[in-house]
């Protein structure tokens, strides 16, 4: 699997992005700047992989490290048996679409600007073998989805977890059921693809009724 995070100028026509010039940043569609397994583009070894079976790459909007990129860095196995959530940094001229590349060598930059997760072989490890997402808030925390085990949880830059929600929903193979929250959940699956906090601001729910409703808890 490639796992790769890869920019592309979005201002192109569809004739402009099957060539090397025009749209926005003059280049067509060629790619702008890519991270995460640079042995792809046959720039680096195996040892310089940075992501493994990504999900959730964005640009963080509005919040500390604005201009970044943040992902759910899954792992995978045999490489990989930890998951981390990783901030990575652009540099300076990426705000006017200009990302640099020396010859030989992969695009920048060489480690992430903060990475949330414990290592290898920690008990209760931050393992996510496929889907969750992270999100950085307006208050510099981040909030994390662990997909496959139905969590989401809350961190500061210190890492420290301020807030913790269990998912109660059960997937059968015969419907949904929902479980006490604080009750031992039973062996069912759980999974959450991905949370995301919206403020009450948020032009989206302008004129909507956000009454509290029927609570997920049985």
């Amino acid at each position: 699997m490639p796992s790769e995070i890869i920019v592309v100028d979005h201002g192109t026509t569809t004739e402009e992005a099957a060539g090397h010039s025009g749209g926005s940043r003059g280049k067509g569609g060629d790619i702008l700047w890519r991270y995460g397994n640079p042995q792809v583009y046959r720039a680096a070894t195996r040892k310089q992989q940075a992501l493994f079976c990504q999900h959730s790459a964005n640009f963080i909007r509005d919040a500390p490290g604005a201009g970044n990129i943040m992902c759910f860095n899954n792992g995978s196995a045999p490489h990989r048996l930890w998951s981390t959530v990783d901030e990575i940094a652009l540099s300076d001229s990426a705000e006017e679409g200009v990302y640099v590349k020396e010859v030989g060598k992969p695009y920048m930059p060489d480690e992430p600007a903060w990475r949330h997760g414990p290592s290898a072989g920690r008990l209760g490890s931050f393992y996510c073998t496929h889907i969750s997402g992270a999100q950085r808030c307006p208050n510099g925390n981040t909030l994390i989805t662990l997909g496959p085990q139905g969590i989401m949880v809350e961190v500061t830059p210190e890492h420290e977890e301020v807030w913790r929600y269990i998912s109660p929903v059960m997937i059968h193979d015969t419907g949904v059921a929902f479980t006490r929250q604080g009750d031992q959940r039973v062996n069912a699956r759980y999974s959450l693809f991905r949370a995301l906090r919206y403020p009450p601001e948020c032009p989206a729910l302008e004129g909507r009724d956000l009454s509290p409703g029927r609570s997920l808890e049985a």
